[in-house]
């Protein structure tokens, strides 16, 4: 697990050499092991190390000068060991999952990708193709940000790292914010700065270094395809998925771990590494001091029955500015998920005793565990939607009639911040997002819950889940592994018909994760498997009334210039006095502008007013 950058200039100039060295430097948290600088005329690449793999010969750009190649990579691919396998007669001189990518690029060319099964990001230079190949994996676990224009495109891990470079003019997008003010996040492709994107997961650039073209290809695509199976088979297997799969992912040459909140997904993937490694697995929990928050004692439980050597800590409501703060600059465009404070902290815990944990991220997206799966499928059944459901969907206009349900405004009730009314006034008229996430077109004759299921991949877990986990671990240099987001296993949930992912239960009550569940009980009793769902959240209206509220009331009700240069000062007073003044609901809008508000602080001057000109990759 690594950082990355560089800079490709397409007029025969040299690459300022400066500007990658200062984005390595962004990204020193990202690899605290090593740096490395590759540097061939108008081409530039820079690395940040953080050795799991060979830690001895690992380092980069992993360069062939007889093949004309050089690799700057981030990632894992977890069937190196196999892939190498089949390069015999190639030239290998370390055991890195690295120079294999480097030496199956050399034998397949581009077509490599589809061997890989893992987390990366990376940029190849061939110089005997004059190319430059940028490729991000198929879900999208590790980030790629670039800035192309007619004078070269540049590239690092982080937004932030890209943004302070210099090689672009700082020119907030407002598409992207009103997307922001929405989701609470900048949904992919689009960035918060205008002419900077994110590469969609599942591609690659092809970046001609003599003509200046730039081409983006896909090389994989999430294509559903149901077929009917009995329980049992499809649970076998599973099973056998899962096995296969962890024993994958434990592959490393530093110590790990795992996050363990106590529910299916981490549970699940903890136990199975329980039951191949020969020591026990060192889990990672943090809880809260209100009890109704709090899943350490869950964790706790089921760290006992898999034999676990078990660390948790109590997260204090006490939180200084600088961390919030710091936590808000690390995704280097506002994102408003207050998850990332404990994600931040659980992984500052596990760092200090391990390099790398396997966490339970996409079990929910996967096998639909989410309420708002639960929302959608109550209300398509043929019975009446239950009490649980009924006033929640009542509020947003949903009919009891299933054949009239909308089940996007039944999902979005629980996805969405600012309606579009308020958005608009907030941003004197214009809250129209660049990106409609309302169609669900695809996968076409798809369930209502698997289109869902389908959009979340592509966004929440893209923009929100995985955005969160990569940028709150790597601050703490600690690498966070997804099994459950094997693309396999993806392809495979894909393919389950709705009743083995969701369906009723004994009392009419929905139940969520059935197929994964019925796996997880091979370690752990139904007390376990079947409790609530719980999400992994602060409490955020305690805290907000509490040792926080000085903090949002300085920030976001004096009208502060930063602020108001982007969005309407009584707009913002009027959401936070609202809340105060008994409106709870609009809590997710006071943690959304209180994030906005902190990343402005720490982007500093550059988006201190109005646009400020289009941006352009700086001359050498």
């Amino acid at each position: 697990m690594c950082g990355i950058a560089g800079e490709v200039r397409f007029d025969g100039a040299s690459v300022d050499i400066t500007a990658v060295k200062a984005m390595s430097a962004a990204l020193a948290h990202r690899g605290p092991d090593g740096d490395g600088l590759y540097h061939a005329g108008s081409v530039g690449l820079a690395h940040r190390r953080l050795s799991i793999i060979d830690p001895a010969g690992g380092a980069q750009p992993f360069m062939d000068d007889a093949a004309g190649l050089a690799l700057t990579y981030n990632g894992e691919v977890y069937n190196y060991a196999e892939i190498r396998n089949e390069l015999q007669d190639q030239p290998f001189r370390t055991d890195s999952d690295t120079e294999v990518v480097l030496r199956a690029y050399a034998r397949w060319g581009i077509g490599c990708l589809a061997r890989f099964r893992g987390m990366f990001a990376f940029a190849l230079h061939d110089r005997r193709s004059g190319k430059l190949f940028l490729v991000r994996d198929r879900l999208g676990i590790k980030p790629l940000y670039y800035h192309a224009t007619r004078h070269g495109v540049a590239f690092a891990s982080e937004l932030g790292a890209l943004a302070g470079s210099g090689r672009f003019a700082g020119e907030l997008d407002r598409a992207a914010l009103a997307s922001y003010l929405r989701f609470g996040y900048v949904p992919t492709p689009a960035t918060i700065w205008r002419g900077v994107r994110k590469l969609e997961p599942g591609c690659f650039l092809e970046v001609d270094l003599a003509s200046g073209g730039i081409a983006q290809h896909r090389y994989w695509q999430l294509s559903p395809r149901v077929r009917e199976r009995v329980e049992s088979e499809a649970l076998e297997e599973l099973d056998a998925l899962l096995d296969e799969i962890v024993r994958l992912y434990v592959r490393s040459d530093v110590p790990f771990g795992a996050f363990l909140s106590g529910g299916v997904d981490s549970g699940l993937v903890s136990a199975l590494m329980s039951r191949i490694l020969d020591s026990p697995v060192r889990s990672f929990t943090i809880g809260f001091a209100e009890d109704s928050y709090s899943e350490l004692p869950f964790a706790e439980q089921a760290a006992n029955l898999i034999g676990a050597r078990h660390t948790g800590a109590i997260l204090s409501p006490e939180l200084s500015r600088s961390l919030l703060e710091r936590i808000a600059g690390r995704f280097g465009e506002p994102f408003a998920d207050s998850s990332a404070i404990p994600t931040w902290l659980v992984s500052n815990l596990a760092a200090r005793e391990v390099k790398m944990v396997l966490s339970g991220d996409g079990g929910d997206e996967l096998f639909a565990g989410y309420n708002s799966y639960a929302a959608v499928y109550d209300a398509m059944t043929p019975r009446a939607p239950s009490s649980m459901w009924g006033s929640a969907l009542a509020r947003f206009g949903v009919r009891r009639d299933p054949a009239r349900v909308s089940w996007q405004r039944i999902h979005h009730s629980q996805r969405d911040t600012f309606a579009a009314g308020t958005r608009a006034r907030l941003m004197g008229g214009d809250g129209r997002p660049d990106r409609d996430e309302d169609e669900m077109s695809r996968p076409a004759g798809a369930d209502p819950v698997s289109r869902c299921q389908y959009r979340d991949v592509g966004t929440y877990l893209l923009d929100d889940i995985l955005t969160k986990v990569d940028r709150m671990s790597m601050d703490n240099s600690l690498e966070v592994r997804v099994p459950l987001l094997d693309h396999k296993l993806v392809e495979f949930a894909f393919g389950l018909p709705l009743d083995l992912k969701i369906g009723r239960a004994a009392d009419g009550s929905v139940e969520t994760k059935r197929l994964l569940k019925r796996s997880a009980g091979r370690f752990y009793p139904r007390e376990l498997t079947d409790r609530r769902k719980w999400g992994f959240g602060i409490p955020v209206h305690q805290w907000t009334n509490g040792p926080l509220k000085d903090l949002i009331l300085d920030l976001l009700d004096s009208g502060a210039p930063r602020l108001a240069a982007h969005l309407d000062p009584a707009e913002v007073r009027k959401v936070v006095r609202d809340y105060y003044a008994g409106r709870g609901e609009r809590i997710g809008e006071v943690w959304n502008l209180l994030s906005f508000r902190l990343w402005l602080d720490t982007a500093g001057e550059s988006v201190a007013g109005s646009a400020v000109g289009r941006p352009s990759l700086a001359p050498a």
